[in-house]
């Protein structure tokens, strides 16, 4: 009895040894239960759009010895910049306000801080629907907002994005079959029918950040270049094959 024990510890021991030092994409099916006889597998698809839309996020801060003068000089400024996004055809409907902030603006010494003032910010999204208007209405809200005036950022989007999304879902699922086949072939088992099958979607597009805008001199100023580029909308999917 006691040579038998010793036999089984020296076989766990061996095996043990052997799965440790192999991969474990190899080890792992030699210990799953063999009623689970399937391959699971990813895929990916992209298709490449032009953007028919862009969100342009544009403000004013102002910084004043009070709070009632930084308030009065951001919110005239901002009016004049919602107004000069309406003349260029910008539904009010598509303007709307992202944030309004005062705070507070301290100068710090050897004696401490020192209350320099208050600043106001505010800052709207806009939806540009005709992008080759973009860059008169970044030039005219500069020169409506004048000093204070900041632009933020611009993000170039595709409205309807389901014919590339359609196009793309199923370059995802030929490209994970393909993948599953060429594993099934390669075990020597035949591919089977999908199990499951998931997806996550992906669509992403360049951004162009500004600096601070100086003033805009009308009488010599050239117009804002901007480009929308192209964008890429991708769907990954997840399929589990049967295998016999």
């Amino acid at each position: 009895m006691r040579k038998l024990k010793l036999l089984c510890l020296g076989l766990s021991v061996l095996l043990a040894t052997t799965f440790i030092g192999c991969d474990p994409q190899i080890v792992t099916p030699l210990l799953s239960s063999p009623d689970d006889r399937t391959i699971h597998v990813t895929g990916s698809g992209s298709v490449v759009g032009e953007p028919d839309i862009a969100t342009l996020n544009l403000g004013v801060s102002a910084e004043k010895a009070s709070v009632e003068e930084a308030r009065e000089v951001a919110a005239s400024a901002m009016t004049d910049v919602i107004e000069s996004l309406k003349a260029n055809n910008i539904a009010e409907n598509d303007i709307r306000t992202e944030n309004f902030s005062i705070h507070p603006q301290y100068d710090y010494t050897d004696n401490g801080r020192v209350l320099r003032g208050y600043r106001v910010n505010n800052t709207v999204n806009a939806k540009v629907r005709e992008l080759e208007t973009l860059s008169d209405i970044i030039d005219d809200a500069a020169a409506a907002g004048g000093d204070i005036v900041i632009v933020n950022a611009i993000q170039f989007m595709i409205e309807d994005a389901t014919a590339l999304q359609t196009q793309a879902r199923a370059l995802a699922v030929k490209h994970a079959e393909a993948k599953a086949q060429t594993l099934a072939e390669a075990s020597g088992v035949t591919l089977g029918k999908p199990v499951t099958i998931t997806e996550t979607q992906f669509g992403g597009g360049p951004q162009i950040a500004f600096a601070e805008s100086a003033a805009f001199d009308d009488s010599a100023r050239s117009s804002t270049p901007i480009e929308a580029g192209e964008l890429t909308v991708t769907v990954n999917v997840t399929i589990v094959y049967e295998i016999k």
